[in-house]
């Protein structure tokens, strides 16, 4: 059976692939993915222009002929409900999903070579990062939604560490008694008591099955600008339209994100420009 060091080997085969030196349309694993996992008649995702991250975790996975959870597969945020691995657990091989936005979307996927505790990074070869390339990258576990393990030497993919995020309340909650009794407890309904203990761990120190997210600093905003603003669903133009928010309608902002001279503001509906292009849209209250 394959091992986490094998996927690695396949991965590191890859390194330097450019999706821009590709000759042919799309990129390698978009046309794999394509052809082996969608068929005919799907989407294109040997297209140019697709985001190929998940699809070259999905690529690896399969040269190496190790299942995982939620794979293949080449849209991050549907492969989030797969994860149980908060950023502290994740291991050689694993499968590690990252949040930019800190909106609580997958938008980018990764495996996993190595993780610092201590300084609470991972090294991980990622498919569509540094311009286009696989690459090697060093991330913070601040950009951590979760992680996922392959099935590796027979095991049930993520099996020996079967925990999810209603198990851990329930032991914070103190469901299952407390020291050895709690231990014995956990055994006796066939969870790994060491990983149960580190998801606990990691939920107290405020990953809950992912980075420690910036806690939240609300302030108030009321629109000002006559015509309104719109409500997208990240911090730029590029992002979709969800709604508009009317002059006068104030709204609490819980995140701000500056690109440029601009500022964005997160509401529980989205993001809106607080300012834009030297325009002032909104005011803090």
């Amino acid at each position: 059976m394959a091992t986490a060091s094998d996927v690695l080997h396949i991965a590191r085969g890859e390194v330097g692939y450019c999706r821009y030196d590709d000759p042919e349309r799309g990129t390698k694993y978009g046309r794999w993915y394509e052809s082996e996992v969608d068929g005919p008649g799907g989407y294109d995702y040997g297209a140019n222009g697709v985001a190929y991250c998940a699809m070259f975790a999905s690529w690896v996975l399969a040269q190496a002929g190790v299942e995982c959870a939620g794979m293949p597969g080449a849209y991050c945020p549907s492969i989030h409900h797969s994860q149980t691995l908060a950023a502290s657990q994740l291991q050689t091989g694993d499968l590690v999903l990252f949040d930019w936005d800190n909106d609580n979307t997958d938008d980018h996927i990764g495996i996993v070579v190595s993780n610092d505790t201590a300084a609470k990074t991972i090294r991980t070869i990622e498919g569509n990062t540094s311009g286009g390339r696989v690459a090697e990258r060093t991330r913070a576990y601040s950009t951590i939604c979760g992680g996922i393990r392959p099935a590796y030497d027979g095991q049930t993919s993520s099996g020996a560490v079967a925990v999810d995020r209603a198990l851990v309340l329930k032991v914070v909650n103190g469901d299952y008694g407390n020291g050895d009794a709690r231990k014995r407890n956990l055994e006796a309904r066939g969870y790994d008591y060491e990983a149960v203990r580190a998801a606990v761990n990691a939920y107290l120190r405020g990953e809950s099955f992912g980075a420690a997210k910036p806690a939240e600093d609300k302030a108030r905003y009321t629109i000002t600008t006559p015509s309104g603003v719109n409500v997208r669903e990240g911090a730029g133009r590029r992002y979709a339209v969800r709604k508009a928010y009317p002059k006068g309608k104030t709204v609490t902002v819980t995140q701000t994100k500056e690109d440029g001279e601009n500022l964005w503001g997160k509401t529980s509906d989205g993001w809106f420009a607080i300012r834009y292009q030297g325009a002032t849209y909104a005011a803090e209250v």
